[in-house]
C-alpha cells in the first residue's frame, strides 16, 4: 500500500513546534516590556538570606581545601642552626636552664652562709660579771657576781657543719644535676631536629623520585599511543598507561604535601613561622662510618652520656646527704635508715642508668650497621631494576611483552626506591647522633 501525503506521527511534532514558537513569543514580548524599577531591586539581606536558605537545607558551606604548599619566606637552614633554634625555643631546655639558674641562686647564697658561719666560729665574745642577788647556805640575801657570756659566737657543732660543709657541698651538687639536666635536654631536642630535618631531606628525594617516574610513565603512555596508531597496541593497553600515569601524578602529589606537613613540623620546633619555606643545605647522603673498636666507642658514649652523668651527681649527693644525717642520727634511727636507703637507691639509679645507656649505644651502632646494609643491598638493587624496566619497555617496542609488564616494572622500583630512601634517612639519623654524641634515654 503506496503512502500519501503527510505522515501522521508528523503532525504532532508540527504542532509542538509551533506552541513552543509561540511561546517563546509570548515570552520575548513579556520581557520586552518596560519593568518598573521596584521589580528589577534585590532586597537589602538577600545574600544573607540566601546563605541562611542553604544551611537549613543542609548544603555544605565553605571550602575544606588547604593547598601543600609553603607560602612564606624561602630560607637556606643547616642542620646546626636548626638545632640552635629548636634549643632557643624548646620549653623543656628553657625550663632546665631556668631550673639551673635558680640552682646557681642557691649556691650562691649556701656559699655566703658559710662563709657568714666561719667568720661566726672565729669571734671570741668577752666574758663579763653581773652582780647577781641569790642566798647563802644560811639563807640570808647575798649578791654575788656571776660571770656570763664568752667563748666564740657560734660553736663548730652539727649546724656549723651543715652551713660550712653540707650546705655548699650539696648545693654544688645541684649545679652539677642542674646542668647535665639541661645537657640531656639539649640532648633530646638535637635528636628530634635530626630526625625532622633529614625526614624533610628524605621527602625532597622522594619528590626526585616521584617526579622521574612521572616523567617514565608520560614517556611510555606516548610509545603506546603511538603504537596504537599504527594498530600494534589496544585501547586497553593505553588505559592503562595512563593509569600509570595518574598513578605517578598521584605519588607526586602525596610526596610534595608530605614534604610540606614535615617542613610544618620542624618550623614549629624550630621557632619559625610555620608557613616558612627553608630549604636544607646539609645533604642526604651516604658517607661511611666505620669504628676499629666498637666496644670502645660504646663505653664512650655511655661516659658522655648526659642521663649517666646526672644519675652520678645524684648518688653523689645521696652521699653527701647520707653522712650529714649521720652526725645527728646514726643509722640505726629513723632518720639515719631513710638517709641510708635513699643513697642505695640513688645507687640503683646510677648502675640502671649506666645499663640502659649502654644497652641503647650499643644498639644505636646495630642500627647504623644494619641501615647501612640494608642501604647498600637496595642501592645495588635500584640499578638492576632500573635497568629491568628498560629492557620491559625495549621488549614492549618490540611487542615482546605487555603493558602489565610495564607496570610491574614500575612498581618494583618505585617500592625498592622507597626501601633505600628510608635506609638512607635511618642511617644518617643513627650516624649523626653518633657524632653528637646522642644517646637515645628510650
Amino acid at each position: 500500500m503506496e503512502k500519501t501525503g503527510m505522515p501522521k506521527s508528523d503532525t504532532p511534532k508540527m504542532s509542538c513546534k509551533a506552541l513552543a514558537l509561540g511561546l517563546a513569543l509570548g515570552c520575548g514580548l513579556f520581557f520586552a516590556q518596560p519593568q518598573t524599577a521596584e521589580a528589577k531591586l534585590l532586597p537589602a539581606n538577600y545574600e544573607e538570606k540566601q546563605a541562611a536558605a542553604a544551611a537549613e537545607s543542609g548544603e555544605p558551606q565553605g571550602t575544606a581545601e588547604v593547598p601543600a604548599v609553603l607560602t612564606g619566606e624561602t630560607r637556606a637552614i643547616t642542620l646546626d642552626e636548626a638545632m640552635a633554634m629548636a634549643q632557643t625555643n624548646s620549653p623543656a631546655v628553657l625550663s632546665a636552664q631556668n631550673d639551673l639558674a635558680a640552682a646557681k641562686v642557691a649556691a650562691n647564697k649556701a656559699a655566703s652562709t658559710a662563709r657568714t658561719a666561719r667568720q661566726a666560729a672565729e669571734i671570741r665574745i668577752p666574758s663579763y660579771k653581773t652582780p647577781t642577788l641569790t642566798y647563802d647556805a644560811n639563807g640570808n640575801h647575798v649578791i654575788v657576781d656571776v660571770t656570763a657570756g664568752g667563748g666564740r659566737a657560734m660553736q663548730k657543732d652539727q649546724t656549723y657543719y651543715a652551713a660550712t660543709v653540707y650546705g655548699p657541698d650539696a648545693t654544688k651538687k645541684g649545679v652539677e644535676i642542674q646542668e647535665f639536666a639541661v645537657a640531656s635536654q639539649q640532648a633530646a631536642c638535637n635528636l628530634q631536629t635530626i630526625q625532622g630535618y633529614y625526614t624533610v631531606l628524605c621527602d625532597i628525594q622522594s619528590e626526585l623520585s616521584a617526579q622521574y617516574a612521572l616523567e617514565k610513565a608520560r614517556n611510555q603512555q606516548h610509545v603506546v599511543q603511538a603504537r596504537l596508531e599504527q594498530g600494534m597496541a589496544t585501547r586497553l593497553e593505553l588505559l592503562q598507561a595512563d593509569t600509570q600515569v595518574n598513578s605517578a601524578q598521584a605519588m607526586l602529589d602525596a610526596a610534595k604535601a608530605q614534604t610540606v606537613k614535615d617542613k610544618r613540623s620542624l618550623n614549629v620546633t624550630m621557632g619559625l613561622d610555620p608557613e616558612t619555606n627553608w630549604t636544607p643545605t646539609t645533604a642526604l647522603n651516604f658517607e661511611p662510618m666505620l669504628f676499629t673498636d666498637v666496644e670502645a666507642k660504646v663505653q664512650e658514649m655511655v661516659a658522655e652520656s648526659p642521663m649517666v652523668q646526672l644519675t652520678q651527681v645524684v648518688f653523689e649527693l645521696a652521699g653527701i646527704s647520707r653522712d650529714n644525717s649521720m652526725i645527728a642520727s646514726p643509722v640505726f634511727t629513723y632518720d639515719g635508715k631513710t638517709a641510708e636507703l635513699t643513697y642505695q637507691t640513688a645507687e640503683i639509679e646510677y648502675n640502671n642508668a649506666q645499663r640502659l645507656a649502654y644497652t641503647n649505644a650499643k644498639s644505636m651502632l646495630e642500627s647504623l650497621s644494619l641501615a647501612r646494609e640494608q642501604y647498600l643491598i637496595y642501592q645495588e638493587s635500584q640499578e638492576l631494576l632500573e635497568e629491568v624496566y628498560r629492557l620491559a619497555v625495549l621488549q614492549y617496542e618490540n611487542g615482546l611483552n605487555t603493558q602489565n609488564d610495564i607496570q610491574a616494572a614500575a612498581a618494583d622500583l618505585a617500592s625498592n626506591d622507597s626501601k633505600r630512601l628510608n635506609a638512607l634517612l635511618q642511617y644518617n639519623i643513627a650516624k649523626t647522633a653518633i657524632e653528637q654524641g646522642i644517646v637515645q634515654t628510650s
